[in-house]
Parts: C-alpha cells; sequence; structure tokens
C-alpha cells in the first residue's frame, strides 16, 4: 500500500529519526529524497554567494539522508534539489511523483497542552496535501506496524482517514483501536465507531472501539504507548481554506509514534473485495 514514499530534508540532521523510520517501517518502498533551495524567503536578499551556499547546503543533506538509508540496506535512491517555496514544492513533487506517503519530522513538545505548535513548512503541507503525510517528533522503534491507532470525530475530515486505516491495516495484518473523541454524546460515539468496526470487519480486521474525551489529554497520550502508530483526518474547512486544528498540532508533536495525516477528500467508501 506504501509503494514510494518522499522524504524531505534540509540539511541540518533533525530529520535522521524519520528517515530511519521509513527504512524500517517501509523497507521495499521506493524512496524519493528532496532538498529545496527556499528561493522565497522573507526579508532575505537572495545574494549569488548565498544561493551558492544554499546550494552546496542542499546538496549536502541529500547525500547525508542517502547515506543513512544506505546504512539500512536501501541502495535505490531518486534524489532531487528544487528551489522555490518549500512546503509548495513537496507538495507538487509528491504529487507529480505519484507518492503514497509524505515523511517529515516535527519538533517534541513535552512540557503542556498549550505549547503545542508545528512549523510553517509542515503545516502549509499538511493543508495543502492530498498525499497522507507521516510526522516524528521521537526516535521510535516501533516496527512491525501491528497496532494502528485511529482518531475520529465522526465528521466528513475524518471519513479518509477511517477508511485509510482500515486498508492500511489489512495491508499489515494489523489490528485498530478506534477512538472517538467525544463531546458528552456518547451515542453518536458509539455509531461512529460501529461504523468503522463494520467497515474493519467486511476486510477482516479487529477493531477495538473506545471513547475518549474531547479534552481529556492526558488519556489520549496514555493511549499512545499502546500503539505502533496514529492515524487521523485533517483538513478542517474555512471558507476556501484549510486549517490544522489545535488536536492535530498537540498529537503531532506530543505522540511518541509516528502519525499519519489524511486530509478530507469529497470521495465515499467504496469497499472492495478481499483477493483470494
Amino acid at each position: 500500500m506504501i509503494k514510494r514514499i518522499l522524504i524531505p530534508t534540509d540539511g541540518y540532521g533533525l530529520e535522521d529519526h524519520v528517515i530511519k523510520y521509513v527504512a524500517k517501517a517501509f523497507p521495499f518502498a521506493e524512496f524519493h529524497i528532496i532538498s529545496v533551495v527556499n528561493t522565497y524567503e522573507r526579508g532575505v536578499q537572495l545574494t549569488d554567494l548565498l544561493y551558492r551556499e544554499m546550494k552546496k547546503s542542499a546538496e549536502k543533506a541529500i547525500e547525508h539522508a542517502k547515506d543513512i538509508l544506505f546504512e539500512m540496506g536501501i541502495e535505490d535512491v531518486h534524489i532531487s534539489i528544487i528551489e522555490g517555496l518549500p512546503s509548495k514544492m513537496i507538495t507538487r513533487y509528491a504529487k507529480n511523483h505519484n507518492m503514497d506517503l509524505i515523511a517529515m519530522r516535527v519538533y517534541s513538545r513535552k512540557s503542556t497542552a498549550s505549547a503545542h505548535r508545528l512549523g510553517s513548512t509542515v503545516k502549509n503541507v499538511l493543508k495543502k496535501s492530498q498525499i497522507p503525510v507521516l510526522t516524528l517528533a521521537h526516535e521510535c522503534d516501533k516496527v512491525p506496524i501491528k497496532r494502528i491507532m485511529l482518531l475520529t470525530d465522526g465528521t466528513r475530515k475524518s471519513k479518509r482517514a477511517e477508511n485509510f486505516a482500515v486498508l492500511f491495516a489489512e495491508a499489515l495484518n494489523a489490528e485498530i483501536e478506534a477512538i472517538y473523541l467525544t463531546n458528552n454524546d456518547e451515542h453518536h460515539g458509539e455509531k461512529i465507531l460501529t461504523n468503522v468496526s463494520w467497515k474493519a470487519e467486511y476486510l477482516g480486521v479487529k477493531v477495538k472501539k473506545r471513547l475518549i474525551p474531547q479534552k481529556d489529554f492526558e488519556s489520549l497520550t496514555q493511549t499512545f504507548s499502546n500503539n505502533d502508530l496514529v492515524v487521523m483526518g485533517i483538513g478542517k474547512r474555512f471558507l476556501f481554506f484549510c486549517r490544522v486544528g489545535h488536536l492535530s498540532q498537540f498529537v503531532a508533536t506530543h505522540s511518541p509514534i509516528p502519525v499519519i495525516f489524511v486530509r478530507s477528500l469529497k470521495e465515499r467508501w467504496s469497499p472492495r473485495r478481499r483477493s483470494r
């Protein structure tokens, strides 16, 4: 299911743990590494000298990422250096090259629930990308993936994430812990989780259902340790714009396991029969 993975790198070595994780989790995937020379940096006059330094840094970043993948036993790697606005170039490359996943690092926030902020590049990729985005704040060795934590609120933005989680779990022969973030409406939550369970049962995937209050960050954080990976929807609309909500930022920056964000699209669930 995950056959082509895009890894953007900036040359500072901060995404080393992301590269190592996806190499271990998806060893048979085709890897693409890109580094974007930001020619749209505000307040910076792009002189020839500065441009050459940025280009040299991008080349070093690419080589560093290739070396890590080589050490992990992956030799066939596609590389590219691109110029432009990083978030725009990342999403464009992923779309044009038919990527299945974009893997990016986020900063870890361990202090308080209010201390959740994403970098501008990651946030803008999450807003724009129709391709699932994996974020990882910590080093993680939870492979193979056998327990998937699905966060859903039953809204349209969660439906594609639900479908992705079910198909992903089927491909990996994994189980799902489906969590509905309730706002004192447990009956509606049970209905949503029953629907998720029905879709999963159709493909032979086991589902554990659980209700957690929306603002119970402590219970949510404790649940991370029982799973190997999180899947959740993203893409709350405000007029014609897509924005990243506080819960998504909290999960991305506080989760010790990888998070795959799946942006909502106008599509319907169409289950397929399992091949025998």
